[in-house]
């Protein structure tokens, strides 16, 4: 009987170590992981923004003609959610959605529109770790700004509505959302992400619609980055 408990004992104790260290793991990941992940990606978008004014970072945003593929695994947008941070979330957008790829930003599905084209700019982020770039994505609703900046315009989205999915539902980045096949006769934004938080479970899906398109050189407004959570 004493080894019985002496064993349970011990058993208990590997078991509550465990905890502890799986405890650690996430609050590493999801607290200085995620911290230096963010500080990255926010490095990354100031040179971008840079490069996009014609500033001495311009080689690191490429020019793309109309219809041009852009380069995987290289930024060629910018994306702001006034949702998700006001004016200071921005987050640059990487050809391409593999794994290596959505670790540094958001990620564009290839073959789908680019930014203000007719048809379905489909991007993917993370919602938590490398940044919880995606964090509270689920907190965005209708009529909210997502705003893609490239080096020519400001492409102004409004989010119109969500739908959480299975992730074998490719179907939300067809040319028109949801419906594989129908021929594209607007611009559409569909942002993709992991639901619920911890989970890879099923996916949820926000849809917004081309609003308008401002010119570089006429500059963006900043009213349209105003944080809506501040009333």
């Amino acid at each position: 009987m004493n080894r019985l408990r002496v064993a349970v004992g011990l058993l208990g104790e590997v078991l509550v170590t465990l905890g502890v260290l799986v405890l650690l793991y996430v609050g590493w990941e999801l607290g200085w992981n995620s911290f230096t992940a963010d500080r990255a990606q926010q490095s990354v978008a100031a040179e971008v923004s840079d490069a996009f004014a014609g500033g001495s970072s311009a080689a690191q945003a490429p020019v793309l003609a109309p219809g041009e593929t852009p380069i995987p695994d290289t930024v060629f947008a910018l994306l702001r959610i006034p949702r998700l941070g006001g004016s200071e979330h921005v987050l640059p957008v990487y050809e391409g959605t593999g794994r290596d790829t959505l670790a540094k930003g958001i990620g564009h599905y290839v073959g789908t529109a680019l930014p203000g084209q007719i048809g379905n700019l489909g991007l993917a982020g993370h919602r938590i770790t490398h940044g919880n770039p995606l964090w509270d994505i689920d907190t965005i609703v209708a009529g909210d700004a997502l705003v893609v900046e490239t080096r020519d315009a400001y492409y102004v989205y409004r989010a119109v509505r969500h739908v959480v999915v299975a992730p074998n539902r490719v179907d939300v980045v067809a040319p028109v959302p949801e419906h594989p096949g129908a021929t594209p006769t607007q611009a559409w934004l569909t942002l993709t992400s992991c639901h619920p938080k911890y989970s890879s479970r099923e996916r949820y899906i926000l849809f917004a619609q081309l609003e308008q398109t401002i010119p570089r050189a006429q500059g963006l407004p900043a009213s349209m980055l105003a944080d809506p959570r501040q009333g």
